[in-house]
């Protein structure tokens, strides 16, 4: 990579296996753009950090082949397809399994046994099925683990590429990164990853409140001191939850890395970002209907888990109001040579947002006589023959797929992936002059979901 070339962040977002295997499409496709060697980090949060630990572990996305990254994408892409990752793991079954027992063990007991018998057995169900609650968050990085990390060292995915999973510590309301070459957060600043479990990252990342207990993490193990001037009360543990409760689109890394690289003395080969692919999977805005809330007393627990997704979706539409700011300001040279705090403002890049047709970009820009509209031209014309509302059905039918750790289906599993790979290429070559090539045949994306019999 040169002086003169960009230098690329992407940014992979939320939303279970939905947004794994959208997040991976946006990667296919960048890979055989041949700009790998441009990438330097890749920021994810919940369902987009599967992809993003998967990916980091198994290659170097700076050098990587086209045809090897297919290979390894085919691999995640199908464990997804035919068990999912946390209802794949044994280790799950058994877990419930245990609290069910537990549960049908004191009702045994309540038919048989005397009064202080069956207090007693009820006590003990009680107390150990809290316990057992507890244990979810461990759970489910075993599985993660069992399924795609198998026991990779966080230090030992590639480090030509910052792979950065994004959970949120509920202390400080502030995000905690976790990174092949480092651990950052606002107030403890830089420490190391030192034998941290890549499985283990991604599942703070992707610690859904409620879904999942809050995953609580000392300090000193990361060699982070529990004193900074910034921190009046400074915490001894992380207490994380998912990345999405702070940033849902895993876009804050790349926009304020500038920033934290002036922070005390962080890791050698971090690189800002002056192109920034947000690859964003979470749902667009649904009219939810919530009769559930008018319940007494279990109303008001629903009405939190609605609170929750109302914070998830506003903090992702802000981020995405900001990010088309900065975008448009990168594309109006005269503005920035006037004006030095807009200089500072500044992004080049494209969200690549799930709800979206790929003729839409094009669409916007095909008017004009410049080169942004025979850039979009070339793009509708290499779309060819299928129609904007044929697209947008996709795009549609793409969004709502639940977001959830069990399986996808195979023929959904591709076209989430198909719909990234073209919705990234043509936004990517309209906005910032990326290659445009040919699409991929359907039988290619097929051959992705389809596991070896």
């Amino acid at each position: 990579m040169t002086e003169e070339d960009p230098r690329i962040g992407v940014a992979l977002s939320g939303g279970g296996h939905r947004a794994a295997l959208f997040g991976l499409g946006a990667l296919l496709y960048l890979v055989d753009a041949g700009k790998g060697p441009q990438l330097t980090s890749v920021a994810s949060v919940s369902g987009g950090s599967l992809t993003n630990a998967f990916i980091g572990r198994a290659l170097d996305l700076s050098t990587v082949e086209p045809q090897t990254m297919w290979t390894h994408a085919r691999v995640l892409a199908t464990q997804i397809v035919r068990r999912g990752t946390l209802w794949a793991a044994p280790l799950t079954y058994a877990y419930l399994a245990s609290m069910v027992i537990l549960v049908a063990a004191a009702v045994a007991v309540s038919c048989v046994a005397p009064t202080w018998v069956i207090v007693l057995a009820w006590v003990v169900a009680i107390a150990l099925c809290g316990w057992l609650s507890q244990q979810r968050s461990a759970v489910a990085a075993r599985a993660f683990d069992s399924t795609l990390f198998h026991g990779a060292e966080l230090a030992s995915l590639n480090g030509a590429v910052s792979h950065v999973m994004c959970a949120t510590d509920l202390q400080a309301g502030q995000a905690v990164y976790f990174a092949n070459s480092f651990v950052y957060s606002y107030c403890s600043g830089w420490g190391s990853p030192g034998n941290f479990r890549a499985a283990q990252a991604a599942q703070a990342s992707a610690a859904l409140p409620g879904a999942f207990n809050v995953v609580s993490l000392p300090l000193r193990r990361f060699g982070l001191p529990e004193q900074r001037v910034t921190n009046r009360n400074p915490p001894r543990r992380f207490k994380l939850l998912d990345g999405g409760v702070y940033d849902n689109m895993g876009s804050e890394w790349l926009l304020n890395i500038q920033q934290r690289l002036r922070d005390g003395v962080p890791p050698q080969g971090l690189a800002t970002v002056t192109e920034a692919i947000v690859v964003n999977a979470s749902a667009g805005a649904d009219v939810i209907p919530r009769p559930w809330v008018k319940i007494p007393f279990i109303g008001e627990l629903f009405s939190l888990l609605a609170v929750k997704d109302v914070m998830y979706r506003q903090t992702t539409a802000v981020r995405r109001r900001l990010l088309n700011v900065r975008y448009q300001i990168a594309q109006d040279q005269a503005r920035i040579q006037a004006n030095a705090r807009l200089l500072m403002e500044a992004l080049q890049g494209t969200t690549i947002q799930i709800d979206r047709s790929p003729f839409q970009i094009p669409r916007d820009f095909q008017a004009g006589g410049d080169d942004l509209s025979a850039r979009a031209a070339a793009a509708i014309q290499l779309l060819g023959e299928r129609t904007y509302e044929a697209w947008a059905a996709e795009a549609e039918s793409n969004r709502t797929v639940k977001t959830t750790l069990s399986k996808i289906e195979p023929a959904r599993a591709a076209s989430l992936i198909r719909h990234a790979y073209v919705l990234t290429m043509v936004n990517s070559h309209v906005l910032l002059n990326y290659p445009l090539l040919p699409i991929p045949d359907p039988d290619r994306f097929a051959w992705l979901v389809t596991p070896d019999s």
